[in-house]
């Protein structure tokens, strides 16, 4: 879930909403930055910044079982795990595959989709791979992209639909895990020189997907890239591709506490007199509905790190009395088990 807030600077040149967006990030939600008069690089700047203040970005623990020898990617690849969307059609199945990654690809019925959600950085030509598994005659599969326009485009498959296949009556690439692409075009199914690729005119979240076309194939692994020559089954052996999964250093959160985080910032620009900009209005009416109607509070959202005992409430009143003071900062230290607050 990405929750963006919007935000103005201020005369005074501090960031309206400061306190949510730091409880947001403190709450595990990253991409909560937006700013009518920064740039994205200025943005980034200034949400590593924050990070770095509050100790948010912990190092990840070393991987013991990471392969020595990795497959060096070009810049802007994508790499998908077919058993890791986000929805399955019933004609969907896991299926377990020691050669697989993971253990674990797809197997689809005609007609049968997997979606995946992904987010798509560039405009361009993104070239497609795909690691399959094709029994015998039973050598094909549909990837297809929503609002993308997709090269060659198999129309049976549906809008943005490409088929992916190894060359027709090439028994060897029978019974065994292969990286294929598309084919040169519709009429011709051999596999051409250059792969296929999905043409994308806008960055952001697409719905990839894709579709049983023969049963009993099988599919583990999508590669996207924008290096037209980058061939993923020579670079990898036909191998799937190591994927590093690092501990998120993130808590997740969810909606409900989202809206008792935006009650909480609604309370204190309220009790300050400080005025609410119109975009977060605006993305408050959107998401949340009524901006009054927030699930009632459940304790002090200013607790103690170490104990979780509430904030004292005289101590909370001379915070949102200073909330917009830059000469004043709090240091408050717990009386029952001695935890600090900063």
């Amino acid at each position: 879930m990405l929750i963006v807030v919007g935000t103005r600077k201020r005369p005074d040149g501090n960031l309206k909403a400061m306190f949510l967006l730091l409880d947001l990030w403190k709450k595990g939600i990253r991409d909560c930055f937006f700013d009518a008069k920064l740039s994205e690089k200025q943005f980034e700047k200034v949400s590593q910044k924050i990070a770095k203040n509050y100790d948010l970005m912990e190092p990840p623990e070393p991987d013991d079982d990471e392969p020595k020898e990795l497959v060096r990617l070009p810049k802007d690849t994508l790499v998908i795990e077919a058993d890791a969307a986000i929805h399955l059609d019933k004609g969907v199945r896991m299926v377990a595959h020691e050669e697989a990654s993971g253990g674990k690809a797809i197997d689809s019925l005609k007609g049968a989709r997997a979606i995946h959600e992904i987010y798509i950085p560039k405009t361009g030509k993104w070239y497609l791979w795909a690691r399959a598994f094709f029994e015998w005659s039973k050598d094909s599969y549909w990837i297809g992209m929503d609002d993308a326009l997709a090269q060659p485009w198999d129309r049976d498959g549906g809008p943005g639909a490409i088929r992916i296949c190894p060359d027709p009556d090439d028994t060897s690439k029978w019974h065994r895990w292969l990286w294929n692409t598309g084919p040169d075009s519709v009429v011709n199914t051999k596999q051409g020189i250059n792969p296929a690729f999905f043409q994308i005119k806008r960055a952001g979240y697409y719905r990839l997907w894709s579709k049983g076309r023969e049963a009993g194939s099988r599919l583990d692994q999508i590669l996207l890239t924008r290096t037209r020559d980058f061939n993923t089954q020579i670079e990898t052996g036909g191998k799937p591709l190591p994927i590093k999964h690092a501990p998120h250093p993130y808590e997740p959160a969810s909606i409900h506490e989202c809206q008792k985080l935006i009650r909480h910032a609604v309370e204190i620009a309220t009790a300050v007199n400080s005025e609410i900009p119109w975009e977060f209005k605006y993305w408050l009416q959107d998401i949340w509905g009524d901006i009054t109607q927030f699930p009632d509070s459940e304790g002090s959202l200013y607790k103690c790190p170490k104990c979780a005992a509430d904030l004292p409430q005289q101590a909370v009143d001379l915070m949102i009395q200073h909330a917009q003071s830059d000469d004043i900062q709090f240091y408050i230290l717990c009386r029952k088990c001695g935890g600090e607050f900063d």
